[in-house]
């Protein structure tokens, strides 16, 4: 029997002429490709890709896969989703051709404990990891398996794993908790470090760290090929439970649900450069340049990076839901409702909003009833996953 979670109109005429908005300074994404939770390996939400048109778009296709669906990899011509298996534990992979939403290979049973399952590309393969550390290569073209590892020490793993550099990077806990750095072309384990506690924090990663932030706030960052230690943010506490932390223009923007006020931390040095107003439990910020736009009590929010002053608002129905991502300068939200908005980013205005059929849950970073859910982009669509239902808008 499936769970489900336990916690917690066009506006503007057609354009002819596709118009990218992002602002100067905007930072550089890969271009065309979804590879992880929130985009990248940065998690800022940031796309651009030239052949996602300006909106208004246009539904291209919907499937139902019967169970709540997570967020989605988009490349090389293929949507994945990991979803919840209808028939006990476990969550089902499933690869879609992005031009017409069908199969195009069988979909393979991850099995597992309980229902979350998390994906990454990079490297020209697919990963997958289920809650009990099973993490698995393919191959995206065929979906044959290139190899799997079970990640020792550990026996609970809800850190969706992140693609760069050669290398996977993941988090695990139970006892204590980890932080696993491997190599992405056969699945050995490279390096591993003692974190304080290893759950529900995707590794953000760039040329000069591995950033992973737990409960209090306890945030590091270590060093990309070798895992020493570059800087801990130390709170004097500690617990179980994390949030994703996000990576834009030169912060590390964490969040902490333990009654701590979100903060923004200098990513070289982990000293604290400020802190923003928002619910601990808020969804990630997603950025573009220094514009980030926040989602917090159901209203989306732009803040400037450094300064964060507010520059305007949008209340949509009240039920905002997702994590904003952010496409060629166009933020687009979710609602409860089952509304999905694209946003002029550097003005707020709504240019087109659209019933997608079923409620776009909020990413919940600390259930493991369902697969991590969330927006995806890439190959000249925009991929909304709403219930149990995998929708794609595109010109």
């Amino acid at each position: 029997m499936k769970l489900r979670r336990t916690l917690g109109v066009l506006l503007g005429a057609a354009l002819s002429v596709v118009t990218l908005v992002a602002p100067a300074g905007a930072q550089t994404a890969p271009t065309g490709t979804s590879a992880t939770y929130q985009i990248n390996a940065r998690h800022n939400g940031s796309l651009v890709d030239g052949a996602v048109g300006a909106p208004p778009l246009s539904r291209k296709w919907s499937r139902d896969l019967g169970g709540d669906v997570s967020y989605p990899v988009v490349a090389g011509g293929r949507v994945f989703v990991t979803v919840s298996s209808t028939d006990g534990y476990g969550t089902v992979l499933h690869a879609l051709d992005a031009a017409t939403g069908e199969d195009t290979w069988a979909p393979v049973d991850l099995g597992g404990t309980y229902w979350w399952s998390a994906l990454a590309y990079g490297g020209g393969r697919l990963y997958a990891q289920t809650y009990d550390g099973e993490l698995t290569a393919f191959d995206p073209v065929t979906g044959k398996k290139i190899w799997s590892i079970s990640l020792p020490g550990q026996y609970s793993f809800t850190s969706p794993p992140t693609f760069s550099g050669g290398m996977v990077y993941t988090g695990g806990a139970g006892s204590g908790g980890t932080l696993y750095a491997v190599k992405a072309s056969d699945g050995s384990v490279v390096w591993t470090q003692d974190v304080a506690n290893g759950d529900n924090s995707s590794p953000a990663v760039d040329a000069n760290g591995v950033y992973v932030s737990y409960a209090c706030e306890q945030t590091y960052a270590f060093a990309p090929a070798t895992g020493a230690p570059v800087w801990h943010h130390d709170t004097e506490c500690s617990g179980g439970g994390g949030r994703t932390p996000v990576l834009a223009d030169g912060r590390l923007w964490v969040r902490d649900d333990a009654g701590m006020t979100p903060s923004v931390l200098d990513a070289a040095t982990g000293t604290v450069r400020g802190t923003y107003d928002a619910a601990g439990w808020s969804p990630a910020p997603a950025f573009d340049g220094r514009q980030g736009y926040f989602v917090d009590e159901g209203v989306l929010t732009e803040r400037h990076s450094r300064t964060l002053e507010t520059r305007w608002k949008f209340e949509g129905d009240g039920e905002i839901s997702t994590a904003p991502i952010v496409v060629n300068g166009y933020v687009y939200v979710g609602s409860r409702t089952g509304q999905l908005w694209a946003l002029n980013g550097a003005t707020g205005q709504p240019v087109w909003s659209t019933d997608v059929g079923a409620p776009i849950n909020e990413p919940d970073e600390h259930n493991v009833s369902q697969p991590l859910t969330g927006l995806g982009a890439g190959g000249g669509l925009v991929i909304v996953p709403a219930d149990d239902l995998v929708v794609a808008y595109g010109q």
